[in-house]
């Protein structure tokens, strides 16, 4: 297996490579191009130029740019011979790029080469309970044997999705980022649109997103943003077309359910929420979050609950389950790869359309 990587940033070096590393897939080779010509990564042969890195014999290229980034290379990419292109989130970063990417992917020869990730795709625990299919994945916590569920769109009344980030302090007592997979301080100076409703909102997104469709929903999408502010707690003002998002409320339906998205990159040390909750009518919850060391999903009835337990990081299960490998979402399902991409560009309409209304047109 020949990966390659444009833009050899943070995430390639914190999330995608140490993953790669656990998984101990069979790579061959493993290529990269950044345009900052002094980033080089451990494990990766560098190549000087994006033509370079595009004319070696790869399976999979995985363009992790900046945002701004993607698809211009991308585009680059559905010139060359590549055969499978793993674009980051993102898929896009303004309205106008989403409209000339859905140009280039009315060809099908391109649709079908191009998969839009948003990791959290892969964090299917909550839609497993609810299915009734808790397999070999997940560890029961408890010693009660569960009878399964098995609930559809029409007994969920309410979604919660929720991105909460744990942050530090620096010098002057201001609330700095921390990196997502090493918790160290993240030295990045974020601007728009790399705020939270775009940069995190799209991992809610997506997870409430698929649950809901393999639950039997539809793919029908409505948002409208409720406060939003910088990283100092200073609501964003309209016009301003610089200054990144630090938290954010979003509400709106889906698949005519109510859902609220609750986004916070500066919640503050020791905080971490990351996942979502599905209120039933029968008032039982379903919940799936972050939990030490993996994921954690609970069906809580009152004040008792259940829960299972699955180890290991998100990209792990992604990279593993969905994008390389001998089951990877190329191979067992080849005709979702373009459904998918489009249900990511949907989900980035929307939060670049909260932007347009929140800063003005821009």
């Amino acid at each position: 297996m020949n990966i390659g990587f444009v833009g050899l940033g943070a995430v390639v070096e914190t999330a995608w490579l140490p993953a790669l590393k656990r998984l101990s897939l069979p790579m061959t080779s493993c290529w990269g191009y950044d345009s900052n010509p002094q980033r080089m990564l451990p494990g990766v042969t560098r190549c000087e130029s994006l033509q370079a890195i595009l004319a070696r014999p790869l399976d999979t290229l995985c363009i992790t740019t900046t945002s701004l980034q993607h698809l211009p290379v991308l585009e680059a990419a559905l010139a060359s011979t590549v055969p499978r292109i793993v674009v980051e989130k993102p898929v896009a970063a303004t309205l106008a790029q989403l409209t000339h990417l859905r140009e280039l992917l009315t060809l099908p020869e391109h649709a079908k080469r191009v998969l839009a990730l948003d990791h959290w795709m892969a964090r299917d625990g909550a839609l497993c309970l609810a299915l009734g299919k808790m397999d070999t994945r997940w560890h029961p916590e408890h010693s009660k044997e569960a009878a399964p569920l098995t609930i559809s769109v029409d007994d969920i009344v309410g979604i919660e999705g929720f991105l909460l980030e744990p942050s530090g302090f620096n010098r002057a007592g201001e609330p700095t980022a921390l990196n997502f997979a090493t918790g160290e301080p993240d030295t990045r100076q974020l601007r728009h649109p790399d705020g939270v409703i775009l940069d995190i909102g799209t991992h809610v997104l997506a997870m409430m997103r698929e649950t809901v469709r393999y639950l039997g929903g539809d793919d029908s999408l409505e948002l409208q943003l409720i406060t939003a502010k910088d990283r100092l707690g200073t609501p964003i003002a309209y016009g301003d077309t610089q200054t990144a998002e630090g938290e954010a409320h979003l509400q709106g339906n889906l698949s005519g359910i109510p859902v609220n998205l609750w986004l916070n990159k500066y919640a503050g040390p020791g905080v971490e929420r990351k996942g979502i909750s599905i209120h039933l009518r029968d008032g039982r919850i379903i919940r799936q979050s972050r939990a030490p060391g993996g994921e954690r999903v609970e069906l809580l009835t009152g004040e008792k609950a259940l829960s299972w337990t699955r180890s290991g990081a998100i990209y792990d299960h992604c990279l593993g389950e969905h994008i390389f490998g001998p089951h990877s979402l190329f191979v067992r399902a080849p005709q979702e790869v373009a459904k998918l991409t489009q249900r990511r560009i949907a989900e980035v309409e929307q939060l670049l359309q909260l932007q347009q209304a929140l800063r003005g047109p821009h």
